[in-house]
């Protein structure tokens, strides 16, 4: 029986898990999926580690569960499978103790650490980011002009806790390089390509980039700009942010707009413009490191994902989700399709024939 170790025990870890053994319920030899996580289950959304509060509502609408879509993707078995999967809840869930084991396909999962910016300081009060704000928010009241950098789910989510908190007659920056605060895009033909990206990989790269800017990446969801819009004391600013200096009362962000620069001064800033997708290089070891860049031969990361969500010309296998958007669908990096994420990944362990066999290869060419 192959092992599969995934790295992060958050919804693409449970989704694996929980499809694998829908699949071993199914009669299907499915492989022992083995989660690795420092935290708890879905740590990142307890509030506790950061990332979030834990009383924000998700992004994601919460039909779309650890095995949404329910796509017909193992032939005669598909009943059974998706039959299996409707035991599964969180609350049944728990992280035990473990130790080193060999896999035959590693999955990374999970955000990684903020990204930043030039000169930004580490653990000072007057600086936060997108993860740390939510394990220092209670201390923020104290600011009268903030600044939140960024102009995605990731700052909204900040925006709405800082206008809820701060003074009345306080100001928020909205620091965005887009010049302008936009909503995600969220039509039927939008939506569709999130949980059935079928026809993605037909698309041209540049349309895809140009998909990805409109409904995902810098924008704000509808449901935040609707608490947004009920709110005052909150401005967007054009500009980028490309130097901070933090002193012990103000920080100064450097601001960069076309040729211009200006330099701001404000009580609190919080840098919340993403987080970095390539944070799991820092857990290979020199020779996996140069192996992955074999398997890349120069070209970028995100334009070497396989149908099954690993590098491409990499053995053993690296699954990465969360650099899976541009080439095979913009669902995969988020929670948007995990039941198809499972099915893409697990196929690569498990040993199906005839009906099953044309099934998944039908899936994969459509």
């Amino acid at each position: 029986m192959p092992t599969l170790a995934v790295v992060g025990a958050g919804p693409k870890g449970i989704a694996i898990a929980a499809k694998a053994r829908a699949l071993e319920a199914a009669g299907l030899a499915a492989p022992r999926v083995v989660l690795i996580d420092r935290g708890a289950v879905a740590g990142n959304w307890s509030g506790r580690q950061g990332y979030t509060s834990g009383l924000l509502a998700l992004g994601t609408p919460p039909e779309k569960d650890v095995g949404f879509p329910y796509a017909d993707s193992w032939g005669p078995a598909s009943p059974a499978v998706t039959a299996a999967m409707a035991d599964y809840t969180w609350q049944r869930l728990t992280v035990e103790p473990g130790e080193a084991i060999w896999a035959d396909g590693v999955v990374v999962t999970g955000a990684g650490p903020p990204i930043r910016v030039a000169g930004q300081p580490d653990r000072h009060p007057r600086v936060l980011d997108g993860r740390s704000y939510w394990l220092h928010e209670h201390k923020t009241q104290v600011a009268q002009n903030a600044c939140v950098i960024g102009s995605g789910e990731t700052a909204a989510s900040v925006v709405i806790s800082l206008v809820s908190k701060l003074p009345k007659h306080s100001t928020i920056d909205v620091l965005t390089s887009r010049g302008v605060l936009y909503s995600r895009g969220e039509s039927y033909e939008e939506n569709r390509l999130y949980s059935d990206p079928g026809d993605w990989p037909g698309l041209a790269e540049a349309h895809r980039r140009e998909f990805l800017v409109r409904t995902d990446r810098g924008v704000f969801s509808l449901q935040a700009e609707a608490i947004l819009n009920q709110s005052r004391g909150f401005r967007a600013l054009a500009g980028r942010a490309v130097a901070i200096q933090a002193g012990e009362r103000q920080v100064a962000v450097t601001i960069e707009y076309g040729d211009e620069r200006e330099l701001v001064a404000y009580d609190l800033v919080v840098v919340a413009i993403g987080f970095q997708s390539g944070w799991f290089e820092g857990l290979l070891g020199e020779q996996a490191r140069s192996r992955l860049a074999d398997a890349l031969g120069g070209a970028e990361l995100e334009r070497r994902i396989e149908p099954d969500l690993s590098v491409a010309g990499l053995r053993p296998p690296l699954h990465l989700p969360v650099v899976a958007g541009l080439a095979q669908g913009p669902g995969f990096p988020n929670l948007s399709c995990l039941g198809l994420l499972s099915d893409r990944i697990l196929r690569r362990y498990v040993a199906t024939d005839g009906p099953a066999r044309l099934a998944l290869e039908r899936s994969e060419r459509v």
